[in-house]
């Protein structure tokens, strides 16, 4: 049996003082109780289930639970009023994730360190909604990126219990605990994994990551709202993922109404392709550092007026030069991204750092802003939930979320343009 580790530390100083900042981020917490009758503070004790891992249960903190002849109660949910029945206060939720704790290669120790880091972002989640009141029992599986181990967790009879499976990661996984969720009623969230459809129809599932062709539709709408009249060239590295995207953007922006579009793969002449009176978008579909910054070097000197749009993953490239990002007028899409002066990013940061001597990743604070999200909606709407979140934005430090149901299950349509401009990386709205 491979068990998760428990990173839980002792109580210090530090983690006091990381309870302290916890405390400032109940402050502007986005669910309350406004109003609710024959209302009690209760405390239970669950009962230990025989499962594979568990690692972290949040089960012995207040939490208010309604009478269940109780009327209808008032919670307020992001500054929207709602009339809630009453619901579950207490919540099984299972995290099925790649840990790869025995891992045997440096793809699968890097897998790990990204899921490790989700983890611990999403502790950090779970300290601040029990300080909220909730009750929730998580329980950790390591799948280790295999269809065989998965179904061996999921033969576990622990799983009928749940009332959320996060995760595993890759579209075949996903399928796979989607049906058995559908089987059993069980809520879904594909952490990290954008689903392009899914073969049978899942109302409860969601994607919070957009998918490729909710960016190339965000390109499409800048492009018809602010550069109308801009001819486009796709460039792809040639390799056949990066052909594949070609032909999805080109597909899309075309029914979009985006008129010249182009596909190239080799370019000998960037002067004589781009054109000399009119502004041409250039969206260079790669994520290969060497091939994105020749093909920004080549456009540079070409000395014509472009905008170039990549991926928000090229801001991690270690030998980028911001001349030319600057003088190209390069605009990233991203599915999330962290503007570091706001207040509260600048606390869970400390808080991250006083519990995990590091600073957090693009993971950590994935799993944080999904799980703040979940136990949320949970706290505020139980089992009910999907009758209440789609069709609004809720904000939280890397990730917006905005639900739409289409291809079969709920989607994140959210997704982040970046301007860089004055060197710096600017969200337009």
């Amino acid at each position: 049996m491979t068990l998760v580790p428990n990173h839980r530390q002792q109580s210090s100083g530090n983690s006091l003082l990381a309870i302290l900042i916890a405390l400032i981020f109940m402050s502007c917490n986005a669910f309350k109780v406004v109003s609710g009758d024959n209302r009690e503070v209760v405390h239970s004790d669950s009962d230990s289930t025989d499962v594979e891992v568990i690692d972290v249960v949040i089960d012995d903190g207040p939490v208010i639970k309604d009478n269940e002849n109780a009327s209808y109660i008032t919670v307020d949910f992001f500054g929207k009023e709602y009339q809630v029945e009453p619901h579950k206060t207490e919540f099984r939720v299972a995290l099925i994730l790649p840990f790869h704790f025995d891992s045997k290669s440096n793809r699968e120790e890097r897998i790990s360190d990204y899921m490790v880091e989700y983890y611990q972002g999403v502790k950090q989640a779970l300290t601040n909604l029990e300080l909220y009141g909730l009750k929730l029992r998580l329980y950790v599986y390591d799948n280790e990126n295999n269809l065989s181990k998965l179904r061996t967790i999921l033969g576990n009879s622990s799983l009928k219990k749940m009332d959320v499976i996060v995760g595993p990661i890759g579209q075949e996984m996903i399928e796979e605990v989607s049906a058995y969720a559908l089987k059993h009623d069980i809520a879904v969230i594909s952490p990290i994994t954008g689903i392009d459809s899914l073969p049978i129809v899942n109302g409860k599932l969601y994607s919070p990551t957009p998918n490729k062709n909710q960016k190339a539709l965000r390109i499409a709408e800048y492009l018809k709202s602010e550069y109308k009249a801009s001819p486009v060239v796709l460039i792809t590295d040639g390799s056949t993922a990066s052909m594949e995207d070609a032909k999805l953007y080109k597909q899309i922006l075309s029914q979009e109404g985006v008129k010249e579009v182009r596909l190239e793969e080799k370019v000998s002449s960037w002067s004589t392709l781009l054109e000399k009176k009119k502004q041409t978008a250039v969206v260079v579909l790669s994520h290969k550092s060497s091939f994105v910054n020749s093909t920004l070097a080549q456009v540079y000197q070409a000395d014509r007026d472009v905008m170039v749009f990549g991926e928000y993953s090229w801001s991690n490239f270690a030998d980028n030069d911001y001349t030319f990002w600057n003088n190209l007028n390069v605009h990233l899409v991203a599915s999330d991204y962290v503007n570091d002066t706001l207040d509260q990013v600048v606390n869970f940061k400390l808080n991250y750092r006083l519990v995990n001597k590091t600073d957090p990743g693009v993971y950590a604070y994935l799993g944080y802003d999904q799980f703040m999200f979940m136990g949320e909606f949970l706290l505020a709407f139980g089992e009910h939930f999907p009758e209440y979140i789609n069709g609004r934005e809720f904000r939280y430090l890397s990730s917006n979320f905005h639900y739409k149901l289409e291809n079969g299950c709920n989607r994140n349509t959210n997704v982040f343009l970046l301007r860089f401009k004055d060197f710096e990386l600017q969200p337009i709205e």
